[in-house]
């Protein structure tokens, strides 16, 4: 769902009138992200890594408002837009190798069930079923998604489309490698300066950074819990 933004009332209103008139308002950052308990669950649960990784992406940037707004369209009239809920969509390589991209990727809150959601999206792209539209201007609060998980970078440029009027955040990771017995990822985020500023992105940032923190603890919960069941 979403809703129409009254500008008047909008305290980004000024920054939007600005920001909104360049020809490539994205801007962003690249960091290194601590992601051992990420690898240690997805291996622990026999998942994947990238769909984990997305999930505790959508479940960090869905924590923060400022994210939620964007263009979009109501009413077939496009507009800025104030949406309930994050969702993605990725980007997967076919069975012949060649680049395709996945359908909208609703987040759940239960990672079970967003990782099957997932799994199948990923499939259906894998086998060639195309989803993306340039145009798609009904589901703009989906964010971009990407990995290069076969090299490290210190920097990442996504490509921009200057006929296309676009808020979607986008995010990309490298290889992730040890250092100390712990893993780490080169880490790459874009968003539209018309919507989020340096802060929001570190907001971002720390929250996933928080929520990967906490995944010991959970794992820690789950490994009692089973431990309570049979005793």
């Amino acid at each position: 769902m979403k809703k129409e933004v009254t500008m008047d009332n909008w305290n980004r209103k000024r920054a939007f009138n600005i920001f909104s008139k360049f020809d490539d308002p994205y801007t962003g950052i690249t960091t290194i992200l601590n992601i051992t308990n990420l690898v240690l669950l997805s291996k622990k649960e026999n998942k994947s890594f990238y769909g984990t990784m997305l999930y505790y992406i959508l479940l960090s940037m869905n924590e923060i408002e400022e994210f939620k707004y964007g263009y979009g369209k109501i009413n077939n009239t496009e507009c800025v837009c104030k949406f309930d809920e994050l969702a993605a969509t990725v980007t997967v390589l076919q069975n012949n190798g060649e680049l395709n991209f996945t359908r909208y990727i609703k987040f759940e809150h239960e990672y079970e069930k967003f990782m099957n959601y997932f799994n199948q999206a990923k499939i259906d792209a894998e086998s060639g079923i195309e989803y993306y539209k340039i145009d798609d201007l009904d589901n703009m609060n989906k964010i971009q998604v990407t990995c290069l998980p076969w090299i490290r970078f210190t920097n990442f440029k996504n490509a921009v489309n200057f006929s296309e009027k676009s808020s979607k955040p986008k995010i990309c990771w490298g290889k992730y490698y040890t250092l100390n017995n712990e893993f780490y990822i080169d880490f790459s985020i874009l968003v539209n300066h018309a919507f989020q500023d340096g802060y929001h992105i570190s907001q971002f940032i720390n929250n996933l950074t928080r929520n990967i923190n906490n995944i010991k603890i959970n794992l820690e919960e789950k490994v009692y819990e089973k431990r309570k069941k049979y005793n």
